[in-house]
Parts: structure tokens; sequence; C-alpha cells
């Protein structure tokens, strides 16, 4: 299959749409654009840093003032704004829960999205609808697509959504904007923001070496580019060197930086089974996010002081899909958590080991990872689980003829892929990296003789690939009862809750 350079890959014009403005319209529109994976690899196989650093916010500054917001307008948002490697989306929705529960109107906005697109811009923890996702992503575009200067002057996918969330949060009228960054920090499109009181950074690890850097100091230097003169700045306990680059940074930046260790908020999580190191973390730098906000818009009125009660209630009802997350079905009992690098992989494994330990199930991985992720690596570290059966599956949810709504999806291509005797129709997505169906099995065949290879792992195993990830649930529910551990991508729990969970964007979260 010939890759195609993004010169090739035209960004539609309003035109192609006038005829049907709904929402598969708008998703067709949003995925013209380039995708925030193109965006990484565009980066990448150029001149790197140089590109990334000032024009990512000089371009974000320019198509803000085309969609008619201005920095002056921006100001207005009163904002959580939180980066980091791990934890920063739970730590977001620790915060924008409790601020929710104390009467206050949220919007929160995160990345990436497990089904649909629309989670990523919420209002009172609920994804917008699809009647106001149209709206303002027609009133957004249009007005881009007025001003640009040719085919290709347009914001890429995550710019796009990052203008028209701060949009949406401007219209109505939220008390406080939870933001997530969503690479790095200083040079994030996010970043745009100039008044920000309070801003958190999660711990830290080596990923996105290829943007952020291969060391921890350059990814402590890259997050702690959100921090802004005077703010509340708060991290947890980092590695030492980390540390030190964060309190330099914080220096630079004059802010003063506070480290968070524990919360004197007691509670047992309803729908999470988070390790406790880790969601006391999480839970312990939320709660000071809100503490410091609610100080900041109150000018230290303590009679306007958080209330444990109502923290407690928050934190205990919070959801946040995906992570440490179990779902139990008749055969096959579902352990998730998109865990994608090192660190977080290690826990992970530890994780189900131990939620596991007195179940009588056999044991599955279903396991993929995208981007430039060492997969040997990680795979090293789940092989102690002792697995019966492993799945490699690519991040297709399902056999159909045509997928829709994900808003991860750029062009839709049709391939037969004969599985046994079977002749399968597949819709796939001809995204970041232009693969087919073959090529994205050939990535799995890989990670399958990678396993393979790896020492002291289970003997009689079963070891497979499947075109998707229904077909895998499939083959494995055809057998006997199970323990799935689904992990490596995000993207692979989003396609598995499709099928499992398809009305998660039903509710709040």
């Amino acid at each position: 299959m010939r890759h195609r350079s993004f010169s090739s890959f035209p960004i539609k014009t309003m035109q192609h749409f006038t005829k049907s403005q709904d929402y598969e319209a708008c998703i067709e529109a949003l995925n013209s654009l380039q995708t925030n994976a193109q965006y990484i690899k565009a980066k990448t196989t150029t001149s790197g840093d140089d590109n990334h650093n000032g024009d990512q916010l000089f371009q974000v500054r320019k198509y803000l003032n085309r969609a008619g917001l201005s920095l002056d307008k921006l100001d207005e948002l009163s904002v959580i704004h939180v980066a980091g490697t791990k934890g920063k989306g739970t730590t977001c929705a620790f915060s924008e829960k409790i601020l929710r529960e104390h009467g206050y109107r949220t919007g929160f906005f995160s990345s990436p999205h497990l089904i649909e697109v629309r989670e990523r811009i919420r209002i009172n923890g609920v994804p917008i609808g699809k009647a106001d996702f149209v709206k303002y992503f027609w009133k957004i575009y249009s007005a881009l697509d007025q001003q640009k200067s040719d085919n290709h002057d347009m914001p890429l996918y995550f710019r796009f959504l990052t203008i028209m969330a701060f949009f949406v949060f401007l219209e109505k009228k939220v008390d406080v904007a939870i933001i997530e960054v969503g690479i790095g920090g200083e040079f994030d499109c996010t970043n745009v923001l100039r008044k920000v009181p309070v801003i958190g950074i999660t711990s830290l690890g080596i990923d996105h070496v290829k943007l952020l850097g291969p060391t921890i100091e350059k990814i402590a230097w890259n997050k702690g580019g959100i921090m802004k003169e005077g703010c509340r700045a708060f991290t947890v306990p980092q590695p030492e060197t980390a540390m030190k680059t964060l309190k330099e940074r914080s220096i630079e930046k004059k802010c003063q930086l506070e480290v968070i260790e524990n919360s004197d908020i007691k509670f047992t999580p309803n729908t999470s089974s988070c390790p406790p190191h880790i969601l006391n973390l999480n839970v312990s730098l939320a709660v000071a996010l809100c503490r410091a906000w609610l100080a900041i818009k109150h000018n230290n009125n303590l009679t306007q002081s958080m209330s444990n009660e109502i923290t407690e209630r928050a934190l205990h009802n919070c959801r946040w899909p995906g992570r440490f997350q179990v779902k139990h079905d008749r055969t096959i009992s579902y352990y998730l958590d998109g865990a994608h690098t090192l660190e977080s992989i290690i826990i992970c494994a530890s994780w189900f080991k131990d939620i596991t330990k007195h179940s009588k199930r056999k044991k599955a991985l279903m396991f993929n990872v995208t981007g430039d992720r060492n997969a040997e690596k990680l795979l090293k570290q789940l092989q102690s689980c002792e697995f019966d059966t492993i799945l490699f599956v690519t991040n297709v949810a399902t056999p159909i003829k045509a997928l829709s709504n994900s808003g991860e999806l750029v062009v839709l291509k049709h391939y037969r892929v004969t599985a046994g005797e079977r002749v399968l129709s597949f819709s796939i997505p001809d995204n970041t990296y232009f693969k087919s169906i073959d090529e994205l099995l050939q990535k799995c065949s890989f990670h399958k003789q990678l396993w393979l290879k790896i020492e002291g792992r289970k003997e009689a195993e079963i070891c497979e690939t499947f075109p998707t990830v229904e077909q895998g649930i499939t083959f494995l529910s055809n057998r006997e009862e199970y323990d799935l551990l689904v992990t490596g991508s995000v993207q692979l729990i989003g396609s598995l809750l499709s099928i499992i969970d398809p009305h998660l964007n039903d509710y709040s979260w």
C-alpha cells in the first residue's frame, strides 16, 4: 500500500458538507483535519523541536482570533490546568466531580476519548449532546473555513477541539474549566491560556520522548511549562531530578510549587479498583487543586471552604472508565487499564495479579500498543501474570461495513481479509500511519513473536492474533470462563467499551 503525504490528504471545504450538517457530517469534517497522532508523526519526521515550540501556540492564537475568540475573552475562564504523564485524566475527573458536587457549573476538556469525540468536552460531567456538538462545531468550522488562505490552512484535529472546548465553556458560562493538557505542557495548545489561577502536575514518567525529550528532566521541563506567574502550583512526589527541574521552573515562572503527599479526605471508591497508593496520589492532588481554586474564587473566605462530607461523596461516586476498571459478564470478567508506559504497565500487572489472586477462572490478556512505545518492555512486565490465553488485536472494534461516531477515524476503507474459510469485510481507519488491516495485523503478529520469545512464560498457553476486538472476545467467550486483562492502549480500551458498554456516554461520569 502506498503511503500518502500530508499534502495529498486534502482537508474538506464547507461546500462538501453543506447538504448535510448533521452529527455524522461533523465527524467527517473533523476527521478531514489531521489527527493529533498525525501531528506527532509530522513533527518528528521534519525538524522536530524547532517546529514544535513557538509555532504551535502561534497557530492556536491565529485560529482563536479567526473563530472570534480573543485572548482577553479566554481570560474570563477560571481554569484548573493539569499536566503529567500518569494520572492527569483521573486527577481532572476527581477535581471536576468535587467542584460539581459543591454546586459549581463545570466544564471539562480531556483527551483522548474512549468511544465518541464529544466525550472530550463535558458540561457538568456529561458529554455535550450531539445537537450542541453540531451547533458549536459548524459555527467554529465555518468561521475558520471562510478565512483560510488555502485548503490546508485549518487547525489540526486536537487544536480544533481545544478551540471548540474554550468556545463551549464560555458560551455555557461555566464557573470552572478543568483543562487536561494534551501532550507535554510548555508548547501544548491548551497552554495558550494566559490567566490560570491553579495548576497541577501529576506523576511524571517517560513517554512521548520524540516530542518531549528522552530524559525525565526534559519531560519535567515541558510539563512545568503550564505554570503561570502568581498561580498556585501543585505536584506529587517525583523522581529527584524531575522535582529539581519543576522547582527551577516554578522560580522561573514566578510561582510557588507545593508538593502534596497525602490528603485528610478518607473515602472508599465506588467504581474503581485502583491500587490505593495510586488512588491516594491522584485524590490528594485533586483535593489540593479544588481547595486552592475555592480559596482564590472566594478570597480565602472560610465560610466558602470545601466540605469534607461532600468531597468524600464526590470521590466515592466519581467514575473514570478505562482506568483500573472492572466489568463482569457471564463468562468473562474484564479488567481494563489503559496503561501504556513502563511504569504504568508494572502497576497494572501488579493490580491484576492482586485483584484476581483468589479467582478460579483462567487468565487472559488482550493487548495492543500504538506509536513508538516499546512493546517488548511492556510485554515482559506482563509475563508474571501467567496468562493461559493471549490475544493480540488491532484497535478496530468490530468487523462491520461502516464505523461512525468514533471521532478518531479519518478515512474509512473496506478491506477483505480471509479468516479461516470466511471472508470478512472490515471498515478501518485510514489514519495516522495509513495502514491497511493487513499492516495492522502484521503489528499484532510482531507483538505475538515478541511474546513467544519471553523466557519463563507459561507453557501450553494459547496465543492468537485477531483483526478486531470483537473477534477476540468471541474467541474467548466460546471457550471457558476468563479473567481478561485489557491493556496497552487507551484506544483499545475504547474499542472494547464500545462493545460491552455502548451506552457509556448517556450519563455523567
